[in-house]
């Protein structure tokens, strides 16, 4: 009796250790792919975050997701903090920001080309009045305009870019003033002047949400200050190469995103109230062939 009681406790010793040391080896199986999604804190990075992140998590792997300033991000991507960063404008509009972590990283896929900066007013601006930045400073135009040309923070290309438009066309000796402002103050600025029809220069990009969802004219740059397009890489640190199985790394390598997809994932967000993982989701399954040609 005692050696059949003994011979249970063992056995049952035996496998609940075995059941603790399968759990151990579990835990640490997710950690190692565990995957650090790293983001800039404006929507439209988020629906390609959704993109990326939708694409690992079919692959079998736990995705962590980091979002903040371009300024905060691009570091934390140079430290191995974030092994994946969705996504670089590239040569020009973070130039900057990559020089400082181009020897550790590497470029996964080029997300979707023609990115680029540029200002716009509301189209019930006359076109007659305003149809180039050289046109800001004829009197009768800065009459109209506030003096303040709101953008978004000082790291961003689009206000870095904004710099040069404002010294390419002598607008500071105009009377105007380029603005740094948090994305809610930028978009906040152009949404009242837009409420009251007022005239109003607003920095933005492409893909935006704002392109869809308002009635705007992109202004002639002719000076060409904010350079030529950039094309959105997927970034990687060169840890990910060892995190990743080689066939999904190719699956990555495969994504492609027109510009008209990524503004209409933004749109979702920001008119119809969708998440930006829910966004992705639902322009990925609306272009389920496209999504099944990545994987080819």
């Amino acid at each position: 009796m005692k050696k059949t009681v003994k011979s249970t406790l063992l056995a049952g010793l035996l496998l609940a250790g075995s059941a603790t040391g399968a759990a151990a080896n579990q835990a640490a199986a997710e950690e190692a792919t565990t995957i650090r999604l790293g983001q800039v804190g404006l929507s439209f990075y988020a629906v390609v975050g959704g993109v990326v992140q939708e694409l690992l998590e079919r692959e079998g792997y736990s995705v962590e997701v980091t979002e903040g300033p371009h300024a905060q991000i691009f570091p934390e991507l140079g430290a191995g903090e974030v092994d994946i960063l969705a996504a670089a404008w590239l040569p020009q509009g973070h130039a900057g920001l990559y020089e400082a972590v181009r020897e550790v990283t590497f470029q996964i896929a080029p997300l979707y080309e023609e990115a680029r900066f540029f200002w716009v007013v509301p189209s019930y601006v006359p076109e007659s009045a305003i149809a180039s930045v050289a046109d800001l400073i004829k009197p009768e135009v800065r009459e109209r305009l506030p003096e303040q040309i709101v953008s978004l923070p000082e790291a961003t290309g689009l206000t870095i870019g904004g710099r040069r438009v404002m010294e390419a066309y002598d607008l500071e000796a105009a009377g105007y003033e380029l603005v740094a402002a948090p994305p809610a103050e930028w978009l906040g600025a152009f949404r009242s002047a837009v409420e009251n029809r007022e005239w109003v220069v607003f920095p933005l990009w492409q893909p935006q949400w704002v392109n869809a969802a308002f009635d705007v004219r992109r202004l002639a740059e002719p000076e060409n200050a904010y350079g030529a397009p950039d094309t959105a890489y997927l970034m990687g640190h060169v840890s990910l190469r060892d995190k990743v199985s080689a066939e999904t790394l190719e699956l990555l390598s495969n994504l492609r995103l027109p510009v008209e997809a990524v503004t209409e994932m933004d749109r979702l967000v920001n008119q119809d109230g969708l998440s930006p993982r829910e966004a992705a989701r639902r322009w990925m399954a609306d272009n389920s062939t496209k999504v099944e040609s990545w994987g080819s």
